[in-house]
C-alpha cells in the first residue's frame, strides 16, 4: 500500500473531514474572551484542536469497530478497519498515544495562558470524560447518548474560552448553550437518523415512532422533537443578535442562515422515498450552517477579517477533505 493510500486510511479512522467544526468550536470561544487569533498561541490552539478532534473521532471509530457495531453497519463495510488495511491493535495504540499527547498539550496551553486555570481545566476533563463515556459503547446502547458527547463539546468550547476570560457571564452561558443543542441536534437527530436502519442499536427516534423500511421515512409524531431543538437553538443566536451583536448586516445573515438551517431539517424530518446518501448530504449542510452561524452573529465582538478567514479555511478543509477521502463534495461515505 502507497504512503498516499496509508494516509488516506488513516485520517478516515480519524473522519479527518470534519474537524473544521471542533476548530470553529475552540477559536470562537476563544476569540470572543478576547484571544487574538493573528498570534503563535491561536496557531498552536487551532492546530491543537484539530489534533484532538482527530484522536477522539478516531477512538469513535476504533471502539465502534472494536465492540462490533461498525461491523453490522453495511454502509461502513469499505472503512480501513474493517477492511483490516490498518489492524485495531495498531489503531488502539496510535489513540492511546494521540489522548495522552493531546491532553498534555491541553494542561500546556493551560499553563501559558492568561485565564481562570482551575476553570479551564475543569472543562477540558469534563470533555474528556464526556468522550470517553460515549465513545466507550453509549453511543451504541442508551437512547440518551446525546446527553455525555453535547456535554462533552460544550465544555471543550468552554475550556477554550477559560484559556483567556477569567469568570463566567451571560454572554459565554448562552454560546455554552447553544453549542449543547447543536450537538444534540447533530447526535440525538441526525446521527439516529443516519442509522435508523440499524435494530441492534437503541435509537430515541425509533422509540418515538419514527419508521423506515429501506424504502420509505416518516418521523410520525417524533418530528416535534427536532423541530423543538432547531427552533430552540435558533431562538437562543436570536436572543445573543438582539442583546449583543445586533446591526444589520448580523441580522441579515441571522436571517438567511436561519432560513437555510430550517430548510434542511425539513428536508432530514419530512415524510420521504428514503434515500440515505441524500440525507447525509443535508446533514452535513445543516452541520455547516449551524456551526457557522455561531462566528457569524458574533462579528462585532470577534471581528469580520477574523470570522472571514476561519469560515474560508474551514470551507476549503471540509470540502477538500470529503474530495481527497471519500471522492465526494460534501458528505463523507460512512
Amino acid at each position: 500500500m502507497s504512503v498516499v493510500e496509508k494516509t488516506k486510511d488513516w485520517l478516515r479512522i480519524f473522519r479527518a473531514q470534519t474537524a473544521p467544526a471542533v476548530l470553529i468550536l475552540v477559536l470562537t470561544p476563544y476569540l470572543v474572551a478576547g484571544g487574538k487569533l493573528f498570534s503563535w498561541y491561536a496557531l498552536l490552539l487551532a492546530v491543537w484542536s484539530i489534533f484532538t478532534h482527530h484522536i477522539s473521532f478516531g477512538h469513535n471509530t476504533v471502539m465502534d469497530t472494536i465492540m462490533g457495531w461498525d461491523l453490522k453497519d453495511k454502509n461502513k463495510l469499505h472503512h480501513p478497519l474493517i477492511k483490516k488495511r490498518i489492524t485495531e491493535k495498531t489503531a488502539l495504540k496510535v489513540i492511546g498515544v494521540g489522548i495522552f499527547i493531546s491532553f498534555l498539550i491541553a494542561i500546556f496551553l493551560v499553563y501559558i495562558s492568561s485565564g481562570n486555570s482551575f476553570y479551564a481545566m475543569s472543562f477540558f476533563c469534563l470533555f474528556l470524560v464526556g468522550g470517553m463515556v460515549y465513545n466507550n459503547g453509549i453511543s451504541k446502547i442508551t437512547v440518551w447518548d446525546f446527553i455525555p458527547i453535547s456535554i462533552g463539546f460544550t465544555a471543550l468550547s468552554l475550556y477554550s474560552y477559560f484559556l483567556v476570560a477569567t469568570e463566567f457571564g451571560e454572554f459565554i452561558i448562552l454560546i455554552a448553550l447553544y453549542i449543547f443543542l447543536t450537538e444534540w441536534f447533530e447526535i440525538g437527530i441526525e446521527g439516529e437518523i443516519k442509522e435508523i436502519e440499524i435494530r441492534d442499536e437503541s435509537n430515541m427516534l425509533r422509540i418515538l415512532g419514527t419508521k423506515c423500511d429501506g424504502k420509505t421515512y416518516s418521523m410520525g409524531k417524533s418530528i416535534i422533537y427536532p423541530w423543538l431543538l432547531k427552533l430552540a437553538a435558533l431562538g437562543i443566536v436570536g436572543y445573543m443578535l438582539y442583546k449583543f451583536t445586533f446591526n444589520w448586516l448580523t441580522l441579515s445573515l441571522f436571517i438567511v442562515g436561519g432560513a437555510l438551517a430550517l430548510f434542511f431539517c425539513y428536508e432530514l424530518t419530512k415524510k420521504r422515498q428514503w434515500d440515505r446518501k441524500k440525507s447525509l448530504r443535508d446533514m452535513a449542510l445543516e452541520e455547516v450552517i449551524s456551526i457557522f452561524l455561531l462566528p457569524i452573529i458574533l462579528l462585532p465582538i470577534i471581528g469580520s477579517l477574523e470570522v472571514f478567514i476561519i469560515i474560508v479555511i474551514s470551507i476549503i478543509y471540509f470540502v477538500g477533505m470529503n474530495a481527497f477521502l471519500w471522492n465526494t463534495r460534501l458528505a463523507p461515505k460512512v
